[in-house]
């Protein structure tokens, strides 16, 4: 990329999000057309007096204009190379500080004021330990700063971090795979891509791998078997950490139950709810039965697989939550999960959206027993809190029930978020135990 930056002025008024550090800017708040830039090329943003606002990429193609990596006057290019690969290693050492070490979503977009990217590190066992780099490449900026330079990207922020002591594993153990198979690059003129090894690790097999997460419960990490090659997302759900943290100390500091504990975990996936659970309650010295739920077979084999390691009965159904859920005994399970995947992705789904959410819960407090717990998710970022509360409101009540919520979740740590960007919290739990 050019380290000739283009100015860009801005309209009276229009700077005020921006001086707050929202990283976006819109084309109709520009004071020219961005007609004519060439997309993803880099931007010095000033307001109307002629002031440095920030500089960042900009991209005529899409309604988002400008996207800012600096709010700094003193960087010249922020959209450089070294300079990415500065942020990134910056980023390890944010997660360093607060103790992620295995498993962690390395760069969260704007949340780490990299707009665009987004980085996934895994640390997995297949034989011998390597870790798995998986990046999405969201933006035109972030495509042409590093798209076509990927390893040699990911190779720079390995020895920095080494160099750093951030990084344990050598080169020659890291495995590189691009996920950018995702619909939001059409928004900015760029192509879909199926997902693609871009560095192998000799003898490791990416589509079934096992990843370590830190644990809730026990010493030893947890292993999840699971696809960072073709899997959902990019391959696991990083971000329910905390909220699985969360439920899984309030069962520790719950002496209600009794054997077996039956728990029901909806949307499953690879049963990353479940297994987690299955270990902080064997650990209590508890028997449990888990009915892992979940449209595809692939998903469920992995399930399978990852709950019963930790010495757990895993039932396998495959069904849709929102269609299939009737064939399952009402007042029948201790805790249930509601983790659906994103039922709004744009602001017209909202209306059937919200009626799924609600069908779902309506369902999930069913079939739980009295006395029992609810988890309630939302990754949908068109789907405010307020709206959850008011729909697992609305399904407790028609069940004619009474709930108290222990617990309000989000986002983990390694997921962080700008006060400035509400669009960043997409992220809702909320758990509830039902009145006996």
């Amino acid at each position: 990329m050019s380290t000739k930056s283009t100015v860009w002025k801005l309209n009276q008024g229009a700077d005020r999000r921006i001086r707050a550090h929202h990283p976006w800017i819109f084309s109709n708040e520009l004071s020219q057309s961005p007609k004519g830039h060439a997309p993803g090329g880099p931007v010095r943003l000033l307001d109307v007096k002629g002031n440095f606002v920030a500089s960042g990429y900009g991209n005529p193609h899409s309604l988002i204009a400008f996207r800012a990596l600096s709010f700094d006057p003193h960087v010249e290019n922020p959209c450089g190379f070294e300079e990415l690969v500065s942020q990134v290693v910056s980023c390890w050492g944010h997660r360093a500080v607060l103790g992620y070490h295995k498993s962690f979503r390395l760069v969260y977009g704007e949340g780490d004021f990299l707009p665009g990217l987004v980085i996934d590190r895994y640390l997995c066992e297949q034989g011998k330990t390597l870790q798995v780099f998986a990046v999405q490449i969201l933006t035109a900026g972030m495509q042409v700063a590093i798209g076509d330079q990927l390893e040699n990207f990911i190779r720079r922020v390995v020895e920095e971090a080494t160099q750093g002591q951030l990084c344990l594993i050598s080169w020659e153990h890291t495995a590189i795979v691009s996920r950018n198979d995702v619909n939001i690059r059409r928004l900015e003129g760029l192509e879909i891509e199926a997902p693609k090894i871009i560095k192998a690790v000799e003898g490791a097999k990416l589509e079934d791998i096992d990843i370590l997460l830190s644990p809730v419960a026990g010493e030893e990490p947890v292993k999840m078997a699971c696809d960072l090659f073709e899997g959902q997302k990019t391959g696991f759900f990083l971000d329910q950490a905390h909220n699985i943290a969360l439920l899984c100390e309030q069962l520790k500091k719950s002496n209600s139950w009794e054997k077996p504990i039956r728990v029901l975990d909806l949307c499953c996936y690879v049963g990353q709810w479940s297994t987690q659970i299955a270990r902080t309650l064997k650990s209590m010295g508890f028997i449990v039965e888990v009915t892992a739920v979940d449209v595809s077979a692939d998903a469920l084999k992995f399930a399978k697989k990852n709950i019963e390691r930790e010495g757990a009965l895993a039932l396998i159904q495959k069904l849709d939550v929102l269609e299939q859920l009737s064939t399952l005994p009402d007042k029948h399970f201790d805790i249930v999960i509601a983790d659906p995947p994103a039922f709004i992705k744009a602001k017209k789904d909202i209306p059937t959206g919200r009626h799924a959410y609600l069908k779902l819960n309506t369902s999930a407090f069913r079939l739980v027993q009295r006395g029992g717990w609810v988890v309630s998710c939302s990754c949908s970022g068109l789907f405010e809190e307020q709206e959850l509360m008011e729909v697992v409101g609305k399904a407790i009540r028609r069940m004619d029930l009474q709930a108290r919520c222990l617990v309000r979740g989000g986002h983990a740590a390694d997921h962080p978020n700008v006060m400035a960007f509400p669009e960043g919290f997409y992220l809702k739990m909320f758990l509830h135990q039902v009145v006996y």
